[in-house]
């Protein structure tokens, strides 16, 4: 006979441990299932950044603040975009998060919550940088969750990767179809929550749902299986029209066809001492622009999401490191071999080994350094502090990246995956983002990725899901 689960997992990842283990604390049986070998999901690529009120580590150093603040903050910078009682909820029990997060052992950088510039900026302190970025979480997150397994409160199946939901007559969720190493599996369980992660590293499911090609950094096994899953049993889509880009990923020379953040386009970080140039040979917007959000909608206009940084050797020997973690050989090299590093002893030789237009490209640096010499530089810079003109000349190609999927399953506040008409499926849940980044509106909010996906996790695991009669009687 079958083992019938209280709770099945599916993901071992930012929302599927926390869902994990607050369940199991509450004396669940608990199975997790995970396509990966290893446990954390996407954390081990994330920044690991993190935002909330009323925290231990605000009210240390004096900071007022609180939900409502920081929900007029989401609405102020997302155009008052997305589902606004999810924000709402997330807010609500941030600040929860991040004190649980430290009481086992996660610790944010020495002068957090600090006002970050990565995204568009909040008007009060209450974003966490983890130290080691998202592995710090995944390491303060494994010992609490080996402890639930040591007690066999948790079982683990890694290696094991969802096919396809099974239901029950009604039409709700009984259990997941698995296969791990060519072995298949029914898994039956009373809950199933969806928590394996987006579509991200998925390119024929991007460009279903944004009809674009898909450029980033992604954790290979977010291929979209529970979304697929879930819209095969009905599932409701939303959320993948508010996509908009991270400004600005390069290619690395030694690591394929990857596209991340190499350079420092961050004005509050490093001024540009370069012009960004698009496709046509045309400047955009004011390469000093302390908006993100208009940088990353400017962007967002540019034929093929793209743009050459282009600068002289004056910038290169005077400016800091455009580059930032690349050492000078690395760069030689990238210079040498890579078609989106290119390098000429002229603008000509210059605009011919990128493919601008040499006329278009001359015009446009030739308007630069006219304004340079005015101080007044017809695209509103003010940072501009030398002319392009000593050669050789470089030029560094950025692309428009995501790191996320903008689209997911819709679900109500108790996080129930819902059908289009509203009505729940049974038994089946969605948390983490699995429920699409793009549920928070048309922008990027400090901390609204890793923190949501842990926060509706907990918030499952400790509150939401019911494996008995007593539990079910009392959450009605």
């Amino acid at each position: 006979m079958s083992t019938m689960w209280d709770v099945v997992v599916v993901g071992a990842g930012t929302a599927g441990l926390p869902c994990a283990i607050f369940a199991a604390k509450r004396g669940a049986k608990v199975v997790v299932i995970e396509a990966a070998d290893k446990i954390g999901g996407t954390l081990w690529l994330a920044s690991g950044q993190l935002s909330g009120t009323k925290t231990n580590l605000q009210a240390k150093r004096g900071i007022e603040d609180d939900p409502d603040k920081h929900f007029a903050d989401f609405m102020r910078i997302n155009h008052g975009t997305g589902d606004h009682p999810f924000m709402k909820l997330f807010a609500d029990n941030a600040g929860a998060t991040v004190d649980w997060l430290y009481d086992i052992g996660w610790r944010p950088q020495d002068d957090h919550p600090a006002i970050t510039y990565g995204h568009e900026i909040y008007t009060t302190p209450r974003t966490y940088w983890a130290k080691d970025g998202g592995i710090g979480i995944a390491n303060a997150l494994q010992p609490v969750f080996d402890a639930e397994v040591k007690k066999g409160n948790i079982t683990l199946k890694l290696s094991t990767r969802m096919t396809e939901l099974i239901t029950e007559e009604r039409g709700g969720a009984a259990g997941v179809r698995v296969s791990s190493n060519g072995k298949a599996e029914e898994i039956r369980g009373k809950n199933v929550v969806l928590a394996c992660g987006g579509y991200a590293a998925n390119a024929e499911l991007w460009g279903k749902f944004h009809n674009r090609p898909v450029r980033g950094l992604f954790w290979p096994h977010s291929q979209g299986d529970g979304v697929k899953a879930a819209q095969a049993l009905g599932a409701d889509f939303k959320w993948a029209e508010n996509f908009i880009p991270t400004f600005a990923g390069t290619s690395d020379p030694d690591a394929g066809d990857t596209k991340w953040i190499n350079t420092i386009c961050v004005p509050q970080m490093r001024m540009p001492w370069e012009i960004y140039v698009n496709l046509n040979g045309e400047r955009f917007i004011a390469e000093d622009n302390p908006s993100v959000d208009m940088r990353e909608r400017a962007l967002m206009k540019q034929p093929d999401m793209a743009f050459w940084s282009i600068y002289d050797e004056a910038a290169r020997e005077k400016a800091p490191p455009l580059l930032f973690l690349w050492p000078k050989e690395k760069q030689d090299r990238a210079f040498a071999t890579h078609a989106d590093y290119r390098k000429g002893n002229t603008l000509d030789e210059l605009a011919a080994a990128t493919g601008l237009s040499a006329a278009a490209l001359a015009h446009t640096v030739e308007r630069y350094n006219q304004g340079q010499a005015a101080k007044s530089d017809a695209l509103g810079r003010q940072h501009m502090p030398l002319p392009i003109g000593k050669g050789p000349f470089y030029a560094v190609k950025h692309y428009a990246i995501s790191v996320v999927s903008f689209g997911g399953v819709n679900t109500d506040l108790k996080c129930r995956v819902l059908r289009p008409n509203g009505q729940p499926i049974g038994n089946l849940y969605a948390a983490g983002e699995m429920v699409g980044f793009g549920r928070f509106g048309n922008a990027y909010l400090s901390g609204t990725s890793i923190g949501p996906a842990i926060t509706f996790g907990r918030l499952l695991g400790d509150q939401i899901l019911t494996w008995n009669t007593n539990q079910a009687q009392a959450a009605e």
